[in-house]
């Protein structure tokens, strides 16, 4: 349970754009279009240590074989006093499509909390408290069971999954339309049933080494149980995004 109670020479990292405060980032995949991203990491890791504790209501995960890549995310919760669960010790060596979803199902195993948090071990930052995702669920997607970061690019890019994301009712008013699997929360139970059937299918045969061309194959078949954060309420895909919109307020 947090005790954390301090605030003085903190500051919230607003997006003006949106009028939101994302909680995860996100700086996907390998390319530099990430202009954004330097400033994202000094408000996190520029900033003094915290000691927020762990959640009644939520768990941390990520995924580490121990890749020398990885553990930024392991860091930024580190920073801020979250403890946080390491899935995929057990495969040094990695293919997302494989390993991954084994990977996280193994890790639900042991947790117990209601709800499980989940982002990318090497390109993806904890800004802030997690238990404030279930408050954000509970207001801003009701009855929605899991929630993925959107992403502004549809990779893979296949007709048969764009097609589906661009036709949903919260793509038409926003920049982010695409399910990237690099953030998302759920329901600890629920993601044990996605993750198994992820498990079980085949890859997507324009990403067959991606666990997302999976995710993305399944999206249809699960909305709106599982919807996408369009409004960057929860988590900030950051990569193509050029515009720095973000203003440090105080807490």
């Amino acid at each position: 349970m947090q005790t954390e109670t301090t605030h003085e020479g903190r500051t919230r990292f607003h997006n003006a754009l949106t009028g939101t405060e994302p909680l995860a980032f996100h700086a996907q995949g390998y390319h530099e279009y990430k202009p954004v991203w330097p400033r994202i990491r000094a408000h996190v890791f520029d900033a003094a240590p915290r000691s927020i504790g762990p959640s009644d209501r939520i768990t941390v995960l990520t995924c580490n074989n121990g890749h020398g890549a990885m553990g930024l995310f392991e860091t930024s919760c580190a920073q801020l006093g979250v403890p946080v669960v390491v899935g995929g010790r057990e495969f040094p060596d990695w293919i997302n499509a494989v390993h991954k979803p084994r990977a996280i199902l193994n890790a639900l195993e042991g947790i117990r909390t209601p709800w499980v948090m989940y982002a990318d071990s090497r390109d993806a930052i904890l800004a802030g408290d997690p238990d404030r995702l279930v408050d954000d669920m509970d207001l801003h997607f009701p009855g929605a069971q899991m929630v993925f970061g959107a992403c502004q690019l549809s990779w893979p890019n296949a007709e048969d999954l764009t097609e589906f994301e661009l036709d949903l009712p919260g793509a038409k008013g926003s920049d982010y339309k695409h399910l990237n699997g690099g953030l998302w929360i759920a329901r600890t139970e629920f993601a044990h049933r996605i993750f198994a059937e992820v498990e079980a299918i085949a890859p997507h045969p324009a990403a067959p080494e991606s666990e997302q061309g999976k995710l993305r194959k399944l999206f249809p078949d699960h909305y709106p149980e599982i919807t996408l954060d369009y409004g960057l309420r929860m988590f900030h895909n950051v990569g193509f995004t050029f515009v720095d919109t973000y203003e440090e307020r105080p807490v």
